[in-house]
């Protein structure tokens, strides 16, 4: 209905638009040190693109959480991986 106070009634949100709008949120203050659990859930294909476009941007460390393994490959230097009970490390640069 074009009413911009709607944005403020988390009822009246879907889980992508709250998730959008936490990460710009988040994104928009000076922060160094993010700590992101599934971020591309609920998100359609250009948000996730313009999530991951913000992030390579971003000038502090990430800590990511997530099963998309594109998303997770575009934005980390390091994997820490827990397999059969152990953590196994790998460096995107091996």
């Amino acid at each position: 209905n074009g009413d911009p106070g709607q944005i403020t009634t988390p009822e009246m949100l879907s889980p992508g638009e709250t998730r959008k709008l936490f990460l710009a949120m988040g994104l928009s203050n000076e922060c160094v040190f993010l700590v992101l659990d599934e971020p591309t859930n609920h998100l359609d294909i250009s948000s996730r693109e313009s999530l991951e476009e913000a992030l390579a941007g971003f000038g502090g460390a990430i800590l990511l959480v997530s099963h998309d393994r594109f998303f997770r490959q575009s934005l980390t230097d390091t994997e820490w991986r827990i397999a059969g009970g152990e953590v196994v490390i790998r460096d995107s640069q091996e």
